[in-house]
């Protein structure tokens, strides 16, 4: 119970680290259209986090302020952007090249449960499960 403080600063604090291949990146703060992110540029693709609360964000309209705050900071065009409304990866296409390649994504299963039934503590039910 003596340690429940540094669990919690440990997990805050991984909060605004940068992903695989950003690491050690030092991160640009910005803002746009009330959306702030840290943007991290490695090459030709830039890591955007965001770092404000938003209710019930759409990727969308998140992508869209990540993209537009990442033209601003490096002056090249957005071409892509794969993520989520938390983190993205913006594909970038500087002086008439091409973007990068979209990064593989790996295969997800995405499950459903259904007919849950539970008495004292014991449950059962099924899973519908699908590729995404």
């Amino acid at each position: 119970m003596r340690h429940e403080w540094l669990v919690l600063l440990l997990f805050f604090g991984a909060c605004g680290m940068g992903g695989p291949g950003f690491r050690g990146v030092e991160p640009i703060r910005t803002e746009y259209g009330g959306s702030t992110f840290l943007l991290r540029v490695q090459g030709n693709i830039v890591e955007a986090t965001r770092t404000n609360p938003e209710m019930l964000p759409r990727f969308e309209t998140v992508a869209k302020k990540a993209g537009l705050a990442a033209q601003r900071q490096t002056g090249c065009k957005a071409a892509w952007i794969e993520g989520d409304a938390a983190m993205m990866l913006i594909g970038m296409s500087c002086n008439g090249e091409p973007a990068p390649k979209k990064p593989k994504r790996q295969n997800m299963l995405y499950c459903d449960i259904l007919d849950l039934q539970g008495r004292e503590g014991v449950y059962s039910g099924s899973l519908q499960c699908g590729k995404s």
